[in-house]
C-alpha cells in the first residue's frame, strides 16, 4: 500500500501528529527490512555462505519486524479512512 497522503492545513493538531508518528514507524521498519534484503542479495553476489544458523537467526529477528511494518501501514489507512478521505488512500 502506498499512501499520498493528503495535505492537511496548517500542519498541525492530533491528526498531524499521529500520521508523523505512523509515518515514521513505516520508514524505520522499512529501511531495516531493506537493510535485510539487501545484505543477504550482497552475500549471494559475493558467493558467500551464510551459515544456516544465522539465516535461521536473522529470519527470526525479521519476523517482529516485518510485522511492525504491516501493522504501521494498516494503522495510518485506518486512521485516514476514519479521518473521512476514505478510498482514496491506496
Amino acid at each position: 500500500m502506498t499512501a499520498n497522503l493528503p495535505a492537511l492545513p496548517g500542519g498541525v493538531g492530533i491528526l498531524s501528529d499521529t500520521l508523523a508518528a505512523v509515518s515514521g514507524r513505516i520508514t524505520e521498519s522499512g529501511n531495516i527490512l531493506a537493510d535485510y534484503r539487501t545484505a543477504l542479495a550482497s552475500a549471494r553476489r559475493n558467493g558467500a555462505s551464510i551459515p544456516k544458523s544465522v539465516q535461521k537467526e536473522a529470519r527470526a529477528a525479521m519476523r517482529p519486524i516485518a510485522r511492525t511494518h504491516a501493522l504501521a501501514r494498516l494503522r495510518l489507512y485506518l486512521i485516514l479512512h476514519s479521518a473521512g478521505y476514505g478510498e482514496n488512500v491506496s
